[in-house]
């Protein structure tokens, strides 16, 4: 099962006030914690879903940057856009570029939930379904399309058409933690 790895770096960080993939933790941009732990599981492609504004300031030479056509048109689009770019992967690993706590085995614990039966696997933490650090079969595509055609830019507008199972973690998992806001950064490091 070819699984390729997405990183979605192409935002606003409206609530951030700047491109929080950029800040730093522990010395190193955020979203490096994300292209890492998808390297980490030898993904392939392994690929930076960003804007042609932010393209020039990666600096992640294992992983490929697919500029999106259109700008700030969510994740729905992002994964959309990548999956008719890319045919080969059977699955795509998709993480968010602001998660400066995701790491390898959480990557690897959802990896081993790929099944022809579903086509998504959602984490959830809680009650709350974390689809940006999520798998999604290419069989997705069609729902995407018609989602995207109708103006909807949520993934829950593919979930509430789609077969998927759900992993659970702990409420507590750190891996969720994303940084939205200054504050948000501060009580986390």
């Amino acid at each position: 099962m070819k699984t390729a790895g997405i990183v979605l770096a192409g935002g606003r960080s409206s609530r951030y006030g700047r491109p929080k993939m950029f800040e730093l933790y522990n010395g190193r941009p955020f979203y490096t914690y994300s292209v890492q732990a998808l390297a980490e599981n030898q993904l392939d492609p392994l690929l930076i879903s960003t804007n042609s504004f932010l393209a020039s300031r990666f600096d992640a030479p294992e992983a490929e940057l697919v500029i999106e056509q259109e700008v700030h048109h969510g994740p729905l689009y992002a994964i959309h856009h990548v999956m008719s770019e890319y045919k080969e992967p059977e699955w795509f690993f998709v993480l968010s570029a602001d998660i400066p706590f995701v790491t390898a085995p959480f990557v690897q614990q959802l990896l081993l939930h790929r099944h022809p039966d579903v086509k998504a696997i959602i984490p959830v933490q809680g009650d709350k379904l974390q689809p940006l650090l999520a798998l999604y079969h290419r069989s997705c595509l069609p729902v995407m399309d018609t989602a995207l055609r109708e103006n909807k830019r949520s993934l829950m507008a593919l979930l509430d058409h789609i077969k998927f199972k759900k992993i659970p973690f702990d409420q507590h998992n750190p891996c969720f933690r994303n940084i939205n806001t200054e504050d948000d950064f501060k009580q986390f490091m």
